[in-house]
């Protein structure tokens, strides 16, 4: 697992990296210090690769501060976890503007961070499973299962579609169906559909909560039916 510390202060960075250099749940972690700058030039490149962030809020001379370079590591690493740290509690209220997993204060960190890094770890471990990796443009891409409404084959390419945009990528539909969870269902033999997006079955077709329809095949109607109303009555 790989920890990285994002401070502009060095001797901050440097007591952070001890701290957690002594517990035993890190004896096996990569942990790096990188300043922000160097953080936010490997994010913009797809370079950066972390699993657990501790990420300092204030620094000095940037246009920029840590709520907006996790903001943007959030889109880029859904799975990774992030502990805010900082000498300012007004912070606070702006944090929650990021998916993050804990807020310490650098006045308490001998006491708090351990119990943050415990958390992130967790939350690691839960979240890493939801999180599809896969190449769309010569850029790798992690995608939260959650955000997929369906996936598409058209000839060799996989149209990956989202409430926001569409990722095309090459791979096989049976290779990238062995990878996603229980909330979809094959309804064709070149559509995958996020159940959490269906309002129903019409005939041949899936309609989608947007009102948008997508085929059901022969083969794979009666094991999507199935599939389908138990998923919709357990949400009841």
């Amino acid at each position: 697992m790989k920890l990285v510390i994002c401070d502009d202060e060095i001797k901050d960075a440097k007591r952070t990296d001890e701290i957690i250099r002594k517990l035993d749940i890190t004896r096996d972690f990569e942990i790096v210090i990188r300043t922000p700058q160097d953080v936010k030039l490997a994010v913009e490149e797809d370079l950066f690769r972390c699993d657990i962030l501790v990420m300092d809020i204030q620094y000095q001379g940037e246009q920029y501060d840590g709520i907006e370079l996790t903001q943007l590591i959030n889109e880029k690493l859904p799975a990774c976890q992030t502990i805010f740290l900082t000498n300012i509690l007004d912070f606070a209220p702006y944090v929650y503007e990021t998916k993050h997993c804990y807020f310490v204060m650098k006045e308490n960190i001998e006491i708090m961070l351990p119990r943050a890094v415990e958390k992130a770890i967790d939350s690691y471990k839960n979240t890493e499973n939801d999180i599809i990796e896969f190449v769309s443009n010569g850029h790798t891409v992690f995608l939260s299962q959650e955000e997929i409404v369906y996936i598409e084959r058209n000839n060799r390419v996989l149209i990956i579609n989202t409430a926001k945009k569409d990722y095309h990528c090459y791979t096989s539909l049976r290779k990238l169906d062995g990878k996603l969870g229980n909330t979809f269902g094959r309804c064709h033999a070149g559509f995958i559909v996020n159940l959490a997006y269906v309002s129903g079955i019409e005939g041949n077709e899936v309609l989608l909560k947007d009102g948008r329809r997508i085929p059901v095949g022969m083969r794979f109607f009666d094991s999507f039916k199935i599939k389908y109303l138990k998923y919709f009555s357990n949400r009841m």
